[in-house]
């Protein structure tokens, strides 16, 4: 006779660890972009443009800064490198911990991650940078150029507002329990 349990680690909503499921979205993620973004570039030309509406286009626009286009000089390929991988090491080191708290959170890292990971790809296969080519019009004389990782990046953080709340209510109702006084909780 054997008794079997259950795998500790299973994510409720999946049946999956958290862990594959996060990188499952983040492979995922990171190969849509890297597909739209050779489609976009093949598609477009170098330089081309395709308007849709008065507000949005497609145009390819190579960016060779740090985060947003911004150019902190002449490490910022250096530093992008740097900075995406500590980033990525540190969402992997919470994505066990995060899961446990609000399973929705692996999904919403795996997106941060992928959009990460596609655009670190970008980085380091060729000198032209990271081609963004999603245009979209928000003044006469502003238009900002992103491509799918930034979606993927923005989507994922925007889906872990709920997961930051459901923490602080956590630790909030911890602090209750203990016995915090009320005045030691604001500070």
């Amino acid at each position: 006779m054997s008794v079997s349990m259950p795998p500790r680690s299973l994510s409720p909503i999946s049946g999956e660890s958290p862990l594959h499921r996060y990188l499952g979205v983040a492979a995922i993620a990171a190969a849509i972009d890297l597909l739209t973004k050779e489609a976009a570039v093949r598609s477009l030309g170098e330089y081309g443009l395709y308007t849709l509406t008065d507000w949005f286009s497609l145009t390819v626009v190579w960016n060779l800064g740090a985060a947003g286009g911004t150019v902190v000089g002449p490490f910022v390929w250096l530093l992008n490198v740097v900075v995406s991988v500590l980033a990525l090491g540190l969402v992997l080191s919470v994505v066990r911990p995060m899961a446990a708290v609000d399973p929705r959170s692996t999904v919403a890292l795996g997106l941060v991650s992928g959009g990460a990971l596609g655009n670190l790809a970008s980085i380091v296969a060729g000198p032209k940078g990271v081609a963004d080519f999603l245009a979209v019009r928000l003044t006469q004389n502003v238009t900002m150029v992103a491509n799918v990782a930034d979606l993927f990046l923005w989507s994922g953080a925007l889906m872990l507002i709920p997961v930051a709340i459901t923490v602080l209510r956590m630790a909030r109702a911890e602090r209750g329990a203990k016995g915090v006084p009320a005045r030691a909780r604001m500070a």
